[in-house]
């Protein structure tokens, strides 16, 4: 009787194990979702070293995030963002400045300064604009792409640069923040662009 009960169990197993391996194997995992717009080269550049390195997730357009230290007589600190946006017309640089003039009160893009000159032989264009900027506190909708509930900075400054990579992606860097600090590192802020390769 035991002999049985172990052969039945023997051959019970072998069955399993022949319908395993007859089984057609698993459907395999879809591709990951890949983004429309592709991507751009990475670029570097140096840091100078009195700004702190803050964390950005790693994926989307943002790609490095910096704290730069306020000035005496400032209240807060001003703040650097690197981002790209791959090789899609997100990138687009007259695009991206006027949603950055967008964030002041006014028409501050009429009277931005501009500068254009190369960084080892890619293109840099510089655009620089004051006065009161607003910070979104809700989500963004309508026409304008206005949040319905805004905080105001008097005395802001933002110097913005687009940084086209050689394989034709655009980089862009800016700093904003409290028009003393903004100005207190604007040579810092001009040699990280220069540092780009």
């Amino acid at each position: 009787m035991l002999r049985r009960r172990v052969s039945f169990a023997r051959a019970a197993m072998m069955a399993l194990a022949v319908s395993a391996c007859s089984r057609t194997p698993a459907e395999p995992e879809p591709p990951p979702a890949v983004s429309s717009a592709p991507a751009a080269a990475r670029l570097a550049w140096d840091v100078p070293g009195s700004w702190a390195a803050l964390d950005v997730p790693r994926d989307g357009s943002r790609k490095a995030l910096y704290k730069v230290p306020r000035a005496a007589n400032d209240k807060e600190d001003a703040e650097v963002q690197v981002l790209s946006f791959g090789l899609g017309s997100k990138g687009d640089v007259d695009a991206r400045f006027d949603e950055w003039f967008a964030q002041f009160d006014g028409d501050v893009g009429a009277k931005a300064k501009r500068a254009s000159f190369e960084v080892r032989g890619m293109p840099v264009e510089l655009v620089e604009v004051a006065g009161t900027y607003k910070i979104a506190l809700g989500p963004q909708s309508g026409a304008r792409k206005r949040s319905p509930v805004e905080m105001v900075k008097d005395d802001y400054r933002l110097i913005g640069a687009a940084v086209r990579a050689p394989d034709g992606g655009n980089w862009f860097f800016r700093i904003v923040g409290p028009d003393e600090t903004v100005q207190s590192a604007r040579s810092a802020f001009r040699s990280m662009i220069e540092s780009a390769r």
